[in-house]
């Protein structure tokens, strides 16, 4: 029998404020608008991981007056129920605030991963009276919410697959799970679930009302196929369909091509027939208020139509987003942002606190838009479209938007959501992840491929010419040195950091500092390009992207927020701010003293950096607390962690996975001095890698523990 083995490696982070200040001074509202609920004069929208409360007083003009913007992943459903709001998450779970005072909702519950080890994630949600219905990665589960300060789940069934749609009607649950069918079970009680079968096929979206129900299915019936739910049953003629809804005899329908109304049919059994069609309005969820509906329209943002006339729904308002941000630069007071579908938005942030959406470049060129930058006078983006012999180009701009010219690049067996550019001011460089690393000219402005490196087994992120070499970054861990005089570039020096790392690069002198995901920030020493080493490291939460601005690395840390580093005296780096924890940063464009933090799931923040003169002084390892060890080493079922505290203290001991998800707390109170022992029994986690972070007051020391079962 194979014997199990535990790593643990040690590692101490502890922070530094002396100097240096981070001031929030806006957001640019971005991501896709994915789920939407009205109540009263206010609708309640999510967009990415943001929850956004919008005014409706004027029907026709949502107000946007506040925002939730500290979660970390997408925001997958929505629901009032009297005074509170029921919120979604799709990593963080569900959450209940209060909403007695409608625009400033207050947390009170939150029902997370951590309630039951079988849940992974969430995927949709529907609520009757004091119980919720909960589904996601493998599950669905009843959670009681009479009391919505404390939710405890009643029942709980295991699947196959993960529904994309929910709903509850007169004992039954209807559940749309994707190409696994669609569902029924029979609920005599709510702490009961008896399955009543699953019909074939590849189901969207789902809705019950009366003695029927509706549908939304991507393929076409087989012949013969055995319908389980008979005349009770009918499905809409739609494209792509998301969500339906129901009200009176009418259908409304949402897909990622439409948005549609239908007629509902007097005799069960009968289609619907449409009676509008509005092309091209993507449309993911909606709320029905009064005689508006409310369509969240993926990347389009927020529209508003007039349903008196069901027949002709008249559009009345709108409130514009775009699609999530992959990577920004500034240059002259304009910050552009390659954003997906959305093409390339030039914003005017010479006023950083009223940000102003100028321009839309390569949005009509290209299906998907991965990284724009500035060379020169002209600006280029990085996009692609399925052409006769190319998918990757790149678009030339002059700085006042108008199109110049646009470039082939490559043709790639599939579009992997890496593409980033670099420039040398001779050449020109595009990383295509799997697709390998297309090399090009670059003279007065003009691009022309020359070689292609190819390697199936690596992923290519980041790219930095240093001389006449190419750095590249790997997301499994590795950096890769490329001669660029040699003919097709060889391989001339590689270093491998950690499993899962690799994402952005940046040179300062003979180093190479890298966010190197779940190791944080690396400094490689490459002043022998053949024999790349690792001289410092500081363990964060997932290092994402770096970028240099005088003296100081700004890291964009994934769940971590943001750090920023003194790299004043290299390969020593000091950690001397940073943000609190909360959505998930993976880039930063920085021009005087403001810094514009790409986040996934919020858009783009905004941050002023004050007092950016630091003592040079290295600070040292406060003495106040320490983290002794972990034992027994090896382990397989628990972890003891030992800790000092030399005099009280607020103490909070929690255990994180590799992405950033907390696993449990310890301990989290207030406590005297004196050594403590402290259990983490690991039985049920998975082999990987977790950290044990300690917080104190402003301190904060981590335990970095690789557990191998």
């Amino acid at each position: 029998m194979m014997k199990k083995t535990v790593f643990v490696l040690l590692i101490l982070a502890v922070s530094a404020f002396a100097g240096l200040t981070l001031r929030d001074v806006g957001r640019i509202d971005m991501g896709p608008m994915g789920a939407v609920a009205s109540e009263g004069q206010v609708v309640y929208a999510g967009m990415g991981g943001a929850l956004n409360i919008y005014n409706i007083y004027h029907k026709d003009f949502p107000q946007l007056i506040s925002t939730i913007d500290d979660r970390s992943s997408n925001v997958k459903a929505i629901a009032v129920e009297d005074d509170i709001l029921w919120v979604l998450w799709e990593r963080e779970g569900l959450h209940a605030f209060d909403i007695t005072d409608r625009y400033s909702p207050r947390l009170i519950s939150e029902l997370t991963p951590e309630a039951d080890e079988r849940i992974q994630r969430f995927t949709a949600m529907d609520i009757d009276g004091d119980i919720a219905f909960v589904a996601g990665a493998d599950f669905v589960a009843s959670v009681d919410i009479f009391d919505p300060d404390r939710p405890e789940i009643i029942n709980f069934a295991t699947l196959n697959g993960a529904p994309l749609r929910i709903d509850y009607h007169e004992n039954k649950l209807y559940l749309a799970a994707g190409n696994l069918g669609l569902a029924a079970l029979f609920l005599p009680q709510p702490n009961e679930f008896f399955l009543m079968g699953v019909q074939e096929g590849i189901y969207t979206t789902v809705k019950a009302y009366g003695t029927s129900v509706v549908y939304g299915r991507l393929d076409e019936p087989r012949p013969g196929e055995q319908k389980l739910f008979r005349e009770q049953l009918f499905s809409m003629p739609f494209r792509s369909p998301m969500v339906v809804d129901v009200r009176d005899d009418h259908l409304f329908a949402g897909g990622l091509e439409n948005f549609a109304v239908y007629r509902i049919p007097e005799r069960a059994g009968e289609d619907p027939k449409m009676i509008w069609d509005l092309p091209f309005l993507p449309t993911v969820d909606l709320a029905l208020h009064d005689d508006v509906i409310y369509l969240a329209n993926s990347h389009k943002g927020l529209s508003v139509f007039d349903i008196r006339n069901p027949y002709s729904p008249r559009e009345i308002g709108s409130f514009a987003t775009h699609d999530f941000p992959r990577r920004a630069t500034i240059h002259n007071g304009l910050l552009y942002v390659a954003a997906g579908v959305s093409g390339a938005l030039v914003f005017d942030v010479g006023n950083p606190a009223f940000p102003r959406l100028l321009d839309t470049l390569a949005s009509d060129l290209y299906e998907l838009v991965w990284d724009v930058a500035v060379e020169g006078e002209f600006v280029y983006v990085l996009g692609a479209r399925d052409d006769i012999s190319e998918n990757v180009f790149v678009a030339q701009f002059r700085e006042d938007g108008r199109f110049m010219a646009e470039y082939p690049i490559a043709r790639v067996s599939a579009l992997d959501p890496i593409g980033e550019m670099a420039f040398d001011g001779k050449r020109m460089a595009v990383s295509l992840g799997t697709g390998g690393i297309a090399v090009c000219d670059y003279l007065d402005g003009r691009i022309s491929p020359r070689y292609h490196i190819t390697d199936r087994s690596l992923q290519f992120s980041d790219l930095a010419f240093v001389g006449e070499n190419l750095i590249a970054s790997d997301f499994h861990g590795g950096y890769h040195i490329f001669a660029l005089d040699r003919g097709i570039p060889p391989t001339i020096g590689h270093i491998k950091t950690s499993e899962e790392g690799g994402n952005g690069i940046a040179v300062r002198g003979d180093y190479l500092l890298s966010a190197d995901g779940p190791a944080g920030l690396a400094v490689i020493n490459i002043s022998d390009p053949t024999r790349p080493f690792l001289a410092d490291r500081y363990i964060t939460t997932w290092g994402s992207d770096v970028t240099l601005h005088g003296d100081y690395a700004f890291l964009a840390d994934g769940q971590g927020a943001l750090k920023v580093f003194d790299i004043s005296k290299l390969p020593d780096i000091r950690l001397v701010a940073e943000l609190a924890d909360g959505g998930y940063w993976t880039g930063a464009a920085i021009e005087d003293n403001f810094l514009f933090g790409i986040d996934r799931f919020a858009g783009i923040h905004i941050i002023e950096i004050l007092q950016a003169e630091l003592a040079k002084a290295p600070a040292e390892k406060p003495a106040e607390v320490a983290v002794i060890d972990a034992f027994p080493n090896p382990f397989n079922a628990r972890a003891t962690i030992t800790i000092d505290l030399p005099e009280r203290a607020d103490v909070d001991l929690s255990i994180y996975d590799i992405s950033g998800r907390k696993v449990t707390t310890i301990i989290r109170d207030d406590l005297p001095r004196g050594r403590y022992n402290l259990t983490w029994r690991a039985d049920d986690e998975p082999s990987g890698t977790y950290f044990a972070v300690l917080r104190t007051g402003g301190t904060e020391l981590r335990k970095k523990l690789l557990l191998v079962k």
